[in-house]
């Protein structure tokens, strides 16, 4: 009687690996599935414009053909600017340095900085000619807040007061 009993058990232990092999099979076994590739910082904005301001298929599209062009136009004056500034910098390493010296190196970066905020400017322009007429309202508080955030206002963080 007791050996009857040890077998049903050593059956039902047999069992239970079966179905745990079958199901660890089935799991490592299964088709993966197609992760979503993450956004690009230029379609991610795309999709701020169609959230918050309203924008279209072509509307999108045609931003994003825009930031493409600024980025391409911006690259070598970024470069520019970016050498003003480390020309700047090493001048810590200097001992003693001249103030008309770091007061040149400073004029410097503010001559290459120039270009850089005609063409941010230029773009938003040609950014908001895209946009609607009913749309112009929000795309020019939309740029607002990005100053605003983008300068250190913390205001800018905060949502809007009704009054």
């Amino acid at each position: 009687m007791l050996n009857r009993s040890n077998n049903k058990v050593l059956v039902l232990l047999v069992v239970v690996l079966l179905i745990t092999n079958l199901g660890m099979l089935w799991y490592f076994t299964r088709p993966a599935k197609e992760e979503a590739k993450p956004l690009t910082r230029a379609e991610r904005s795309a999709e701020m414009m169609r959230k918050e301001l309203g924008f279209d298929e072509a509307q999108a599209a045609d931003y994003l053909a825009l930031r493409a062009r600024r980025d391409s136009l911006l690259q070598p004056l970024n470069a520019d600017l970016r050498q003003a500034k480390l020309a700047l910098l090493s001048l810590l390493q200097q001992p003693g340095v001249a103030d008309s010296t770091v007061e040149q190196a400073v004029a410097r970066v503010a001559e290459k900085q120039a270009p850089l905020e005609l063409a941010y400017f230029r773009h938003f322009q040609r950014v908001r000619a895209l946009c609607l007429p009913a749309q112009h309202p929000g795309f020019d508080s939309m740029l607002v807040r990005m100053v605003r955030r983008n300068t250190g206002d913390t205001t800018a963080m905060q949502p809007p007061t009704r009054q």
